[in-house]
């Protein structure tokens, strides 16, 4: 939530109905140190295979609770320049060209899921899974042989 936290004497979500409930900054600060730390927490756990956030905007956002990343008016929250940064940024991997050892062996280490690899003079294609964390090594199949 990028707004006020519901009162403490409410005990069921459903009971707090309100016509409006804005945005401040401080919940702006708020939530994107609680995203920040909750993609962290996610994606750091080997058993997370996906994650979804529900509710891009705070328009039509259930309870009308400012719990999107968008302001309702469209605009950027912190929080969803906070998630752009650790995706595009800090996590994301771009693609590298990697040499092969002396016996046609590649090591490469990334997040855990699918990687494709070619080799550059059209030796081959190896899809690989990375399915636990380590590094993975990529051999004949990438030379032919």
């Amino acid at each position: 939530m990028s707004g006020d936290v519901m009162p403490a004497h409410i005990e069921d979500l459903n009971d707090w109905q309100v016509e409006s409930w804005p945005s401040t900054p401080e919940g702006e600060a708020r939530q994107a140190d609680e995203v920040e730390r909750h993609y962290r927490t996610l994606l750091s756990h080997p058993g997370v295979e996906a994650m979804t956030y529900w509710g891009l905007s705070d328009r039509g956002m259930w309870l009308n609770a400012p719990g999107g990343l968008l302001r309702a008016d469209g605009s950027r929250k912190p929080a969803f320049d906070r998630l752009r940064e650790l995706v595009k940024g800090e996590w994301w991997l771009s693609p590298a060209t990697l040499r092969t050892d002396a016996e046609g062996r590649v090591r490469f280490g990334g997040f855990l899921g699918d990687y494709r690899i070619e080799a550059a003079d059209g030796g081959g294609v190896a899809e690989v899974t990375l399915d636990a964390p380590g590094t993975a090594d990529v051999s004949a199949v990438l030379s032919g042989r």
